[in-house]
């Protein structure tokens, strides 16, 4: 009976380990997942403002042409 708690307690300890290494890497993956996309958003509102701002420089040339 021994042996037996023995070995229950030695499995749960290394499930238990094993589920805490896999929620590190989880928390770790998830995370760098949203920094990603964090920085993929910023960089996409920065293409735009830049596209915004040469729109903008077309249309004062386009209209100091024209007068």
């Amino acid at each position: 009976m021994n042996s037996t708690t023995n070995t229950k307690r030695n499995t749960m300890k290394y499930l238990g380990h094993a589920l805490k290494l896999t929620l590190g890497a989880g928390a770790a993956l998830g995370g760098s997942y949203l920094v990603s996309r964090i920085k993929e958003k910023h960089d996409t509102e920065t293409s735009m403002s830049r596209l915004e701002q040469m729109v903008e420089e077309l249309l004062a040339t386009c209209g100091s042409d024209k007068k």
